[in-house]
């Protein structure tokens, strides 16, 4: 299977190295967000396919490898998830509130580095403190810019019909073994002291990894080239490339 999804991905990279590169011309708030994300997952994509193309070369790269892809996987697979989820909910509200969030995020991170005895330039502490002050109390009262977790997010556009099938069991699954390689679990931890197991779960998350990575970025591209000025052209290279590797 790996090769196979190896040269789809190359292809969507070479389609789509235009919108990853801009500069693109945003027709909306959701576009800006849309275009820093696409950016974030086509690099990601990039540096699995360049790590997958290792390991079609040296198998006893898998193992050095597949736990690596899965992980960078998780991350690109929850930027798709909520971008369907602000696609679906209410881009222009959604959109405001993500950049309404920055000053609280950087809040949070100035109030735990003061917490932990970290210096702070004052100048830089006052006026993050002032642009938080602006900001509206029902957002900062919430967890993230969203208001909703991941598990929350899959629920709901599982329940919009968003998420159905084989798509929403595969992305069930990369969730459950991301998060276990984004914490210190016991699970994947032992498992790399069992060379024969970790030899075949490399084998797996590094199809896993590719699949899901590729598809989510495609996804999150589809939406891009809805909310920025390009051609008809672009727009349906892209819908080709989700149809080879989505042919339903």
């Amino acid at each position: 299977m790996t090769p196979q999804f190896l040269q789809k991905a190359r292809d969507f990279l070479n389609v789509s190295y235009p919108l990853a590169t801009g500069p693109n011309k945003h027709k909306s708030h959701f576009g800006k967000i849309l275009e820093a994300i696409f950016r974030k997952g086509y690099f990601t994509l990039q540096t699995i396919v360049i790590l997958a193309d290792m390991g079609e070369k040296d198998e006893q790269l898998h193992p050095v490898f597949g736990g690596s892809i899965l992980d960078l996987s998780r991350r690109v697979m929850e930027d798709m998830l909520y971008m369907e989820y602000v696609n679906e909910k209410g881009k222009e509200k959604y959109s405001k509130q993500f950049f309404d969030y920055i000053p609280i995020e950087q809040k949070s991170d100035l109030d735990f580095l003061q917490k932990m005895g970290v210096e702070i330039d004052k100048e830089v502490a006052t006026r993050v403190t002032e642009e938080y002050n602006k900001t509206p109390q029902k957002l900062r009262d919430r967890d993230n810019w969203a208001g909703q977790s991941v598990e929350q997010i899959i629920e709901w556009l599982t329940n919009k019909g968003k998420l159905q099938g084989a798509d929403r069991e595969t992305i069930l699954k990369l969730y459950v073994a991301g998060n276990r390689k984004n914490h210190t679990s016991p699970g994947d931890i032992l498992s790399h002291s069992m060379q024969e197991w970790l030899t075949g779960a490399a084998e797996r998350d590094i199809d896993l990894g590719i699949m899901i990575t590729h598809g989510a970025v495609i996804k999150i591209c589809l939406l891009l080239v809805e909310e920025i000025e390009t051609t008809s052209e672009v727009k349906k290279a892209i819908q080709t490339c989700w149809e080879k590797i989505n042919p339903k």
